[in-house]
């Protein structure tokens, strides 16, 4: 879905400004993985402590993503946001066909 984006971006703003969805998809990736290894690590402890850090990492480092993203241009803020909504979106849409 990134790489979609990405091509229209290209197309609609130019590809040099067309990095942004596929930023935004690699750091929701990265967010995903995080989450697994946070869980994973309460799962072992069998306790909730430590959860805020990982949040806040999740969210600083989606925050520096759209930083980035926006000193750029506003058309790759645009990439960087819809990027980082990708997983969200497609986990949104995909539990309707998960029977």
């Amino acid at each position: 879905m990134g790489m979609v984006e990405a091509f229209v971006f290209g197309l609609i703003s130019g590809f040099e400004k067309s990095w942004g969805p596929l930023l935004g998809s690699a750091g929701a990736v990265l967010n995903l993985f995080s989450l697994k290894n946070d869980i994973e690590k309460m799962a072992s402890r069998r306790t909730t402590k430590g959860w805020v850090f990982g949040y806040l990492g999740r969210y600083t480092f989606s925050a520096a993503l759209l930083l980035l993203g926006g000193l750029v241009s506003f058309e790759t803020l645009l990439g960087v946001f819809f990027g980082l909504m990708n997983l969200k979106i497609v986990s949104f849409i995909a539990w309707r066909w998960t029977d």
